[in-house]
């Protein structure tokens, strides 16, 4: 596994703790990385990295506003992590975005950068589902929910419907540790594609789809944990 992050900062000093500290974090997990240092926004835009993991971007660099950099980003790089610094007494301001407040503690750094590792691995993963006939193999990402029926699960994505004889709990397992949920017996949901959460059911892009009445209580913390880890 091999990672690309950038820093945008005009503080050498930060830049260079932020550094340490990546350092540090990314060894002792075994990860490779290239880092890439920008002073000013102007630099980052012009001479934006290919294929960027993680952005570290200063919310109070001069120049201009960062969230509108961001905003930028966005249309060129769908995929980066963007990760905010920010003086500790303008974290509120910025809490809408994962961020880091300063000045820099090394827990913090590793916290985040290992919730951005797991995103990470989240975005770029895939499974493998074998019946008897075929193998389906789908990007985790793409996942909406999955239906079964009889001897046969339909998994949605955000493109395409698949069928395939299989059971439930072998594709369960499959996702386990990637956010989803068994909230009926005959469906399995993906937690980060929810878009409504009503009294008995869920709304996933436009689909409304059962919660059993003993999964519900469940269901909302497991939601509430999921919202707290997107949170600074």
């Amino acid at each position: 596994m091999s990672l690309t992050l950038a820093i945008c900062d005009d503080d050498v000093l930060n830049i260079e703790v932020l550094e340490k500290h990546i350092d540090k974090i990314l060894k002792d997990e075994s990860i490779e990385y290239n880092l890439f240092k920008y002073f000013c926004k102007e630099e980052l835009l012009n001479d934006y990295p290919e294929n960027l993991d993680i952005l570290f971007l200063d919310i109070k660099i001069k120049g201009i506003s960062s969230i509108d950099i961001a905003r930028k980003i966005r249309e060129i790089d769908t995929n980066v992590e963007v990760m905010f610094t920010t003086p500790a007494d303008y974290i509120f301001e910025a809490r809408a975005f994962r961020c880091l407040a300063k000045p820099l503690k090394y827990e913090e750094i590793r916290l985040q950068l290992r919730k951005s590792i797991k995103e990470y691995l989240e975005k770029h993963s895939i499974i493998s589902i074998q019946s008897r006939k075929k193998t389906l193999v789908l990007p985790i990402r793409d996942i909406l929910y999955a239906e079964v029926r009889r001897k046969e699960v339909t998994i949605y994505t955000e493109e395409k419907t698949y069928t395939i004889e299989t059971s439930m709990k072998r594709l369960e397992g499959k996702v386990l540790d990637y956010n989803f949920y068994r909230c009926h017996h005959s469906y399995l949901v993906n937690l980060k594609k929810i878009q409504e959460l009503r009294e008995k059911s869920i709304i996933i892009r436009g689909f409304e789809i059962p919660i059993s009445r003993s999964k519900n209580k469940e269901l909302k913390i497991r939601l509430d944990n999921l919202s707290g880890a997107c949170s600074c």
